[in-house]
């Protein structure tokens, strides 16, 4: 697929719905839990599209008018998209923001939208409880999802007036999300029509070249710009999809179990935890033909687990690097011949650029670098965002993006990911990549996070039996994985590995305690 080739999505998010309604309203569009805030659950596209509606009168009816800002807190679910949609029709402005996100961080977020209106569940509301003082100063009005959430000062999204419908086109305001926060406070980054497009036609563009007819199923942290991106392009193809709410093993097997996805996509370190889950019979993986991950490269162990875990003849895992502010950059397909034909593969390489996005690497004074080089990842893409609320304005898309990424360009185009700027370690070439041969040579691994702690470097671990790697295997990995001799391992539960929600580690938050292993 070339630029010029790309399909854009034939509408912006709030009227797309109700176009793929007319286009393909029988195709199945769903979540694996019930939609208890929605007049009904969707199982179809026509479904989905009256949910919306009814979300966009009901928003009408509490005074939400063009121009405002919507800022949503609840809990994760696949609602959040046709709520977003429902803001977005009416010509309001959705700012979607995690509820996992540390209450501190969220009412910095609010302050930051200068006082919009507030959506809440009964999860918003119970994190956002020791604020309810203050809510009059962060928030124009709070509307509660349902009766449960109508706590004090929060009015019940229930009366309804039919909606005005608002168009919107080029460069007019359409999405607010924000950053992970892996490294601080999240940003909230502003998208236009134009540039969630940007994040789109590529996708689209796969999912044409591929055919798929089955189920497309989704765990994801549904107010990621991902999930927004994800939604255009299930409703433009009308591709079957699954939204599935939790990442917990029993919810994902049962999800799976039930509907035989076909493709699956979850954020790595999901695909990490679900490795257990693979070696179960019967596997609840068999029928995925295509694993799907951004975000992060993916742990090779946990590739091969994935790949094996599949009935079909030849699986695929389709790898995109990209982020909030630029959307995906680069593609890697990986099947499970290539596993057998090539043995270990190169963890980092996280494939070549989409059509219409540029990729270089630079030094510390922005020069272009060889081949091969590692140096400061830049790009050029029509999907990066337009602003971010409260700090300066960005450059122009025909500026150079930092990634904030160290890597290397190869001559071939494809392009390795070596560490997060801020999270390199002195000593360590790539704390990413010295983590894969961890996990690779310690099977009873469940995670690994290289960080340096008063100089030394240190490897936090979490085992799944809770008990210490043996001492002469751990320094047989720590040499694979070209460690300082003088490495510590510290360990802990899985679950006390902070994260964010798309799961990725706050490694700048992972200090670790107690006396080192």
């Amino acid at each position: 697929m070339t630029e010029e080739d790309a399909v854009l999505p034939s509408a912006d998010l709030g009227l797309l719905p109700g176009i793929a309604a007319e286009d393909h309203g029988g195709v199945t569009l769903c979540a694996d839990t019930p939609w208890i805030s929605a007049c009904r659950s969707p199982e179809t596209v026509g479904d989905f599209a009256a949910v919306v509606a009814d979300y966009a009168d009901r928003l009408w009816g509490a005074g939400v008018r063009p121009g405002a800002v919507v800022a949503l807190v609840k809990s994760n679910h696949f609602d959040i998209q046709a709520i977003q949609c429902a803001v977005a029709r009416i010509g309001a402005l959705p700012a979607l923001l995690s509820v996992t996100m540390e209450p501190a961080d969220l009412v910095y977020c609010l302050k930051e939208l200068q006082r919009p209106y507030l959506l809440i569940d009964t999860d918003g509301a119970a994190v956002l409880r020791p604020w309810q003082g203050q809510w009059g100063e962060v928030a124009a009005r709070v509307l509660a999802l349902t009766p449960e959430a109508a706590v004090a000062g929060a009015v019940e999204l229930g009366e309804s007036a039919p909606h005005r419908i608002t168009r919107r086109s080029g460069s007019d305001r359409t999405l607010i999300t924000h950053s992970s926060g892996t490294t601080g406070k999240p940003k909230l980054l502003v998208h236009t029509v134009d540039s969630l497009y940007a994040h789109v036609a590529p996708q689209i563009g796969v999912v044409q070249s591929l055919g798929s007819a089955g189920i497309s199923a989704k765990c994801l942290s549904f107010v990621h710009v991902r999930m927004s991106s994800g939604l255009l392009t299930v409703l433009n193809t009308g591709l079957p999809f699954l939204g599935i709410t939790s990442p917990d093993l029993p919810s994902v097997r049962e999800a799976l179990l039930r509907y035989r996805p076909e493709a699956l996509e979850a954020q790595p370190n999901m695909f990490l935890r679900w490795e257990a889950l693979a070696r179960e019979t019967p596997s609840p993986f068999s029928t995925v033909e295509r694993y799907i991950s951004s975000f992060d490269a993916i742990h090779p162990r946990t590739l091969r687990t994935l790949l094996e875990a599949s009935d079909r003849p030849d699986p695929t895992f389709i790898q995109a690097y990209g982020q909030t502010e630029t959307g995906p950059v680069t593609i890697l397909m990986t099947t499970r011949s290539d596993l057998h034909e090539r043995g270990r593969l190169n963890s980092r390489d996280v494939g070549t650029a989409f059509p219409g996005m540029e990729i270089r690497v630079v030094d510390d004074a922005g020069s272009p670098l060889p081949a091969g080089a590692p140096g400061h990842i830049e790009v050029r893409t029509p999907a990066r965002a337009e602003s971010m609320i409260g700090r300066a304005p960005l450059p122009g898309r025909e500026t150079w993006w930092p990634m904030g990424d160290i890597g290397a360009l190869g001559a071939d185009g494809h392009v390795e990911l070596l560490d997060r700027h801020v999270d390199q370690v002195l000593g360590v070439p790539s704390t990413l990549r010295a983590e894969d041969v961890l996990l690779d040579e310690l099977p009873e691994l469940a995670e690994v996070v290289i960080v340096s702690v008063e100089g030394t470097v240190t490897a936090v671990a979490a085992t799944t039996d809770g008990k210490p790697v043996d001492e002469g295997r751990w320094q047989q990995a720590r040499d694979a994985a070209e460690l300082p001799r003088n490495t510590r391992v510290e360990y802990r539960p899985w679950d006390d590995f902070p994260l964010t929600g798309t799961m990725k580690v706050r490694r700048h938050r992972l200090l670790p305690h107690g006396a080192p292993g």
